[in-house]
C-alpha cells in the first residue's frame, strides 16, 4: 500500500547502509591493524587466549635475553679461571726446578721471586674478573653463593649460576689461617745401630737410642722403639709427638701447634742419618695466616708441588662447573626460542587477520555499502512519485 507518511523503503536502506558500511569499516580496522579481533567483541575467548600467549611469549623473550646474560657470566669467569690455571701450571713448573737438587740457593731466590709474583697475579686475576662491576672470582659477588637466573615463564623456572672463590687463599698458596707443620713420615722397618749409642735431636731436644745390653742388645730399633724414645725425650708437655701408623707401621712426628710456631726440626745426628730413619727432609714449619708458599728453599719447593696439585683440580673443579651451567643454559636458549616459535604461530593463527579472506569481505561491503546508498536514494524519492498523482 503506497503511503507518504512513513517512508519504510527508505528506513529499510538506510539499516542496510549502516550494516553494510559497518561491515566495510571493520574490514579496514582489520586490514589496517592486521589483527583479526580489533575489538573484544569479534571474539571474546579468542582475544583472552590471544593475550595469555603474547604475555607467556613477552615473558619467554625476557627469559631468553636472561639466558644469554648468565652465559656471559660465565664466559667471563671461565676466562679469568683459565687464566690463574695458567698461571699455576707456570707456578708448578717453578716449583719443580726449584726442588731440583741442581739449583742452588741463590738460583732459588730468583725463581721465588716470579713465584711471588705469580701469587699476586691469582689475586689480581681474581678481582678484575668483572661483570656488571661484580667481582665473580674473589668471592665477593652474589655468585658466590648462588645467583637465580629465571628462564622461563614461571617463578620457579630458574637456573643457579654458582661461582667458585680462586683467590690465592682460596687455593691454598697463601694461608687462610695458622697451619701446623707438615708432618714427618720415616721410615717402617726402624734401622741397625749395631755400633753402639746414637742420637739426634729434635726442636732441639736430643733423643739417644742406647744400646743398653738388654731389649736392643742387638742394636736393632723398630719404628715403634724410636717413636717412644722420643715421646720420652721430649716428655708430655712438647707439641711435637711421634707416633707408628698401626696399618703401614711409618714412623710420623707431628706438632700440634699453628703458625710459625708449628716447627719439626731434626738436628745433629751423631752415628746415624736422617735417612737411617726414613726421613727424606728434616723440616717443617707452619705458616702464619696470610705468609704465600716459597720456593726459596728445596724443601719449601717441595710442599708447594703438592700444594700446587690441590690448587690446579681446585681450579679445574670450578672450571668444570662453570662448563656444565653454561651448556645447561646453551640448551636452555635452544628451548625457549623453540617455545615462543611455536607460541608465536599458534597466536598468529588466533589474532592475525586473513587478508585475502578480508579484502573479499571489504570488496563485498563495499558494493552493498554502494548498493544501499542507491537504494536508499531511490526510496527517499518515493514520496515525491506519490505526490505526483494529487495534481
Amino acid at each position: 500500500m503506497p503511503v507518504i507518511s512513513t517512508n519504510i523503503a527508505a528506513n529499510s536502506a538506510v539499516r542496510y547502509l549502516n550494516v553494510n558500511s559497518a561491515d566495510q569499516t571493520s574490514s579496514l580496522s582489520k586490514l589496517a591493524s592486521g589483527s583479526r579481533i580489533s575489538q573484544a567483541s569479534d571474539d571474546a575467548a579468542g582475544l583472552a587466549i590471544s593475550t595469555r600467549i603474547t604475555s607467556d611469549v613477552t615473558t619467554l623473550t625476557q627469559a631468553a635475553t636472561n639466558a644469554s646474560h648468565g652465559i656471559s657470566v660465565l664466559q667471563t669467569a671461565d676466562g679469568g679461571a683459565a687464566n690463574i690455571s695458567d698461571i699455576l701450571q707456570r707456578m708448578k713448573a717453578l716449583a719443580s726446578q726449584s726442588a731440583s737438587g741442581t739449583v742452588t740457593d741463590n738460583e732459588r731466590t730468583y725463581i721465588d721471586a716470579e713465584f711471588s709474583q705469580l701469587t699476586e697475579e691469582i689475586n689480581g686475576i681474581s678481582e678484575s674478573t668483572r661483570y656488571n662491576g661484580q667481582s665473580l672470582l674473589d668471592g665477593s659477588s652474589a655468585f658466590a653463593n648462588g645467583v637465580s637466573v629465571m628462564v622461563g615463564s614461571d617463578a620457579s623456572d630458574t637456573i643457579t649460576v654458582s661461582i667458585a672463590k680462586l683467590t690465592a687463599e682460596a687455593l691454598g698458596i697463601t694461608a687462610a689461617e695458622d697451619e701446623a707443620a707438615a708432618d714427618l713420615v720415616g721410615g717402617t722397618t726402624g734401622f741397625d745401630a749395631s755400633a753402639g749409642d746414637v742420637s739426634f735431636k729434635v726442636n732441639g731436644t736430643t733423643v739417644t737410642l742406647a744400646d743398653d745390653g738388654g731389649t736392643n742388645s742387638d742394636g736393632i730399633y723398630s719404628a715403634d722403639d724410636i717413636a717412644d724414645a722420643i715421646n720420652a725425650a721430649l716428655g708430655s708437655t712438647s707439641t711435637v709427638t711421634a707416633s707408628v701408623d698401626s696399618t703401614t707401621g711409618a714412623l710420623t712426628l707431628s706438632n700440634s701447634a699453628t703458625g710459625s710456631s708449628s716447627s719439626i726440626s731434626l738436628t745433629d745426628f751423631t752415628g746415624l742419618s736422617a735417612s737411617d730413619l726414613g726421613f727424606d727432609t728434616t723440616s717443617s714449619v707452619g705458616r702464619d695466616k696470610g705468609d704465600t708458599l716459597s720456593v726459596a728453599k728445596q724443601d719449601g719447593a717441595s710442599a708447594a708441588l703438592e700444594a700446587l696439585d690441590k690448587a690446579i683440580n681446585t681450579v679445574s673443579k670450578a672450571r668444570a662447573d662453570i662448563g656444565a651451567t653454561e651448556s645447561r643454559f646453551a640448551f636452555r636458549s635452544e628451548s625457549i626460542a623453540t617455545s615462543i616459535e611455536n607460541l608465536s604461530a599458534a597466536n598468529s593463527a588466533i589474532e592475525d587477520v586473513d587478508v585475502a579472506s578480508e579484502s573479499a569481505k571489504l570488496a563485498s561491503a563495499k558494493v552493498k555499502t554502494q548498493a544501499a546508498v542507491a537504494a536508499a536514494s531511490q526510496a527517499s524519492q518515493m514520496p515525491q512519485d506519490l505526490l505526483k498523482l494529487l495534481q
